[in-house]
């Protein structure tokens, strides 16, 4: 398959993510080509598996991401512009005006997303699914479109789980037709799970952690078919929920759980909310400093005996 070119325009503002690219680890395509940011180059897709194993996947299908040098990001180059469309008061207060033609739709979502998370990426709605295999039964993705996502799913990827992240406004803003997902799970026999966060916000997000780890660690020890988790482009919330998984459960370090999901899937989830999570998790004392009064780095590894806690914690909200 060729890449004839971006696969939308960049940002006039944002002209100076051009001046290098990287090339993408891991993610895999449910349509011509990614729906991130796409790259100068295309390379064969590979599949990625827990602790950097990587094989060339039999699917026809290529990859195209790209975004600024980290030499570009550590510097602030990139700017972040206060959108001009109500996208952003649409998927966070619940608006119930129509959705705006489709292709403002993706600009002004790629807009807010620069703007809210501080990173380049971009989501590309009309390109289809996409999605990362992080470990051997974890697949970390943006949303389902249609049935014939989840019979993809199901056939190419033994998926038996999906953890959806979004909201009901997430959903009804890009058009899609949930109800009809979920009837689709069910013919196939996928069980859907929802733990619903607010886009864009590391304090919802904070808060949906617990529980969307616990459903998520739950569905993995079933290990009854790969778990898909996805919010809506598959870099924020969805990243961030996996990443707790792999620091609570994996006997990693914050930084080593992030570094290896984006080392695979490039994208800025939430580190402050993570710690905040583990934060709320692992401590007891009713008079405990508040967490914005912390460092930086607190939280950001923990002992064994508060990573038995947190484990018993997340456990225990099974069936919420």
């Amino acid at each position: 398959m060729r890449y004839n070119g971006p696969a939308s325009a960049n940002n006039p503002g944002d002209r100076n993510l051009e001046k290098s690219r990287w090339e993408a680890m891991g993610t895999i395509t449910n349509g011509l080509f990614c729906s991130v940011i796409s790259p100068a180059t295309a390379k064969p897709l590979e599949k990625a598996g827990y602790g950097g194993r990587s094989s060339l996947l039999s699917r026809k299908a290529t990859c195209l991401l790209s975004a600024g040098s980290a030499r570009s990001w550590r510097k602030s180059s990139i700017r972040c512009k206060k959108p001009e469309s109500r996208v952003e008061e649409e998927l966070s207060s619940g608006s119930s005006r129509p959705p705006p033609p489709r292709t403002r739709r993706v600009e002004d979502y790629n807009t807010v997303m620069k703007r809210m998370m501080r990173n380049p990426y971009e989501y590309h709605h009309d390109l289809g699914m996409n999605y990362t295999l992080m470990t051997k039964n974890l697949i970390v993705g943006s949303q389902p479109q249609s049935p014939e996502d989840i019979d993809h799913l199901k056939k190419e990827e033994n998926v038996g789980y999906i953890l959806c992240l979004q909201q009901d406004k997430d959903i009804e803003y890009w058009g899609i037709d949930i109800d009809a997902i979920i009837r689709r799970c069910k013919e196939v026999g996928i069980h859907h799970m929802r733990k619903p966060a607010r886009d864009f916000d590391p304090d919802s997000l904070r808060n949906c952690l617990p529980e969307a780890v616990s459903s998520l660690e739950w569905a993995i020890s079933e290990d009854k078919g790969r778990v898909y988790i996805h919010c809506t482009a598959g870099l924020g919330r969805a990243p961030a929920v996996t990443i707790a998984y792999l620091f609570w459960f994996h006997d990693m370090d914050l930084h080593e759980a992030y570094n290896m999901l984006t080392s695979k899937r490039p994208c800025g989830p939430n580190k402050k909310a993570i710690r905040g999570a583990t934060y709320d998790l692992a401590k007891n004392d009713p008079w405990k400093e508040p967490f914005d009064g912390l460092p930086e780095h607190a939280f950001a590894n923990i002992a064994d005996w508060e990573r038995k806690l947190i484990q018993e914690r997340v456990r225990g909200l099974r069936g919420n």
